[in-house]
């Protein structure tokens, strides 16, 4: 529940400016699949998509793909233009982190956050340099804690924007490459149930979060490359 509360909380402000700007006036409709898809049809949903990427680059710890996976169930045409705005905050997050100083214990102390993440993320870099972003989309290691130490190894900015983007675009078309290919056959399940699907998404999610999080605990070995470990346990 913490999750999900803390989802609302963060898609509220953006809804609510939805409701009072572009919705319909009269109240919820009766089918609140179809209310869900004119609020991702709205101008606001694109900000909502914008600050949730670029908090993500910063303190939040709820993956993009999460918010945009689930608008693909969604008979909107317009996805490729959310994808954008996603890019632009993604870039516009990172741009900020490169500029915020925050210690490896700072870091360590954001949410769903381990110390072992920010050494492994630092392990990554010395081993690999930039290309060490390469180890972000399934290690688990959340993308601020690489856009957050970056600067402790002085790269360009622009190469790493550009490695970052071409580095979560790559997670990204895996993912809805496979969204796309079970929608025909899940759309109207997907669609008819969606309020309580999107609860029990955000259920599993919080259960893998959680596991991430006690894998860095303090057992956890930090490696420069797989099966190389460079720091034992004290």
């Amino acid at each position: 529940m913490y999750v999900q509360t803390l989802i609302l909380l963060f898609v509220a402000p953006f809804y609510l400016y939805y409701r009072h700007k572009q919705a319909p006036k009269g109240g919820l409709p009766k089918n609140l699949s179809e209310h869900i898809e004119q609020f991702f049809l709205s101008k606001a949903s694109n900000w909502l998509v914008f600050f949730w990427a670029m908090s993500e680059a910063l303190f939040w710890f709820v993956i993009p793909e999460f918010l945009l996976l689930l608008v693909v169930f969604m008979r909107i045409r317009r996805k490729r233009e959310l994808l954008i705005y996603d890019v632009g905050g993604t870039v516009a997050g990172t741009i900020v982190a490169f500029f915020v100083h925050v210690s490896a214990s700072g870091i360590a102390h954001l949410p769903f956050i381990q110390e072992k993440m920010v050494e492994q993320t630092n392990a990554w870099y010395a081993h690999s340099g930039i290309w060490g972003l390469l180890y972000q989309p399934f290690s688990g290691v959340p993308y601020k804690v690489f856009t957050l130490t970056a600067q402790n190894h002085h790269f360009f900015i622009l190469w790493f924007i550009i490695v970052a983007v071409i580095v979560r675009m790559s997670r990204y078309a895996i993912f809805f490459g496979i969204f796309t290919a079970l929608y025909p056959g899940l759309h109207n399940f997907v669609y008819k149930r969606y309020v309580r699907l999107v609860f029990i998404a955000t259920f599993i999610f919080s259960i893998f979060l959680v596991r991430v999080v006690r894998t860095y605990g303090p057992d956890y070995k930090v490696n420069f490359y797989k099966g190389t470990s460079v720091l034992q346990k004290k």
